[in-house]
């Protein structure tokens, strides 16, 4: 389940426009973000790890200071080398509140060089948003999600999922928000893609956390929550 691509491929750009040519290929930087959300009654805990480059990974490895023995594998994101990443699957969301740690990188590059790099990670998590409510409105032919301010949140956004495939991401939102209207003709739309009228699609209200070090794509946290709606109704 892609949880955040629609971020990370903003955060991949702000890190990779912020490196100049004469950046160090075989260098990388890491990001742990933990994702909240719930399971059944429970809110449950998980990782994201991404690393970035301005060269090319061949392969990426990961570890946590806190568990001895377990490690990460990321993979290529989309078919891009200078972004990897690794995503909790289901079995492995529990219901323990994540503590401080450090997560430990080791990256091989295409040239076969090699390079080791760390990411800080706090216990500090958002509360799993809700969506109050999706409503069409018919005179102006668009859906709008309404949702309740998420406690320390530093900005917003909305995914629309058919089935298990992504086909809406928005832009990022502030996090004065607390509404959003989507039509057929937004842009954010997969290319090619066009709702159809009566059928049931879900909603997704992601809520991000950066880590307090000014560095604009390090996330520390992304909580989020789904919503059905029935577009056209």
């Amino acid at each position: 389940m892609k949880l955040i691509y629609s971020i990370v491929f903003l955060l991949t750009a702000l890190f990779l426009g912020s490196c100049s040519k004469s950046d160090d290929a075989a260098s990388g930087t890491g990001d742990a973000i933990i994702i909240v959300k719930k399971s059944g009654t429970n809110v449950v805990y998980g990782y994201s790890l991404y690393a970035y480059t301005f060269g090319e990974f061949k392969s990426v490895t990961a570890t946590n200071a806190l568990q001895t023995g377990k490690t990460y594998t990321l993979k290529m994101n989309q078919g891009f080398k200078t972004n990897f990443y690794y995503e909790s699957p289901e079995a492995e969301f529990t219901t323990v509140k994540p503590v401080a740690t450090t997560f430990n990188f080791n990256a091989v590059f295409g040239n076969g060089a090699t390079d080791e790099f760390q990411d800080e990670v706090s216990g500090v998590v958002l509360p799993v948003p809700v969506i109050e409510k999706t409503e069409y409105v018919t005179s102006k032919s668009e859906m709008t999600i309404t949702w309740a301010t998420v406690t320390g949140a530093d900005s917003y956004a909305i995914n629309i999922y058919d089935g298990a495939n992504l086909v809406f991401g928005s832009p990022e939102l502030v996090n004065t928000l607390k509404t959003f209207s989507v039509s057929a003709t937004s842009g954010g739309w997969i290319t090619g893609f066009t709702p159809v009228v009566g059928k049931t699609y879900t909603v997704r209200l992601n809520a991000y956390l950066y880590e307090p070090n000014g560095d604009s794509y390090n996330l520390q946290t992304v909580s989020f929550a789904d919503k059905s709606m029935v577009w056209g109704q």
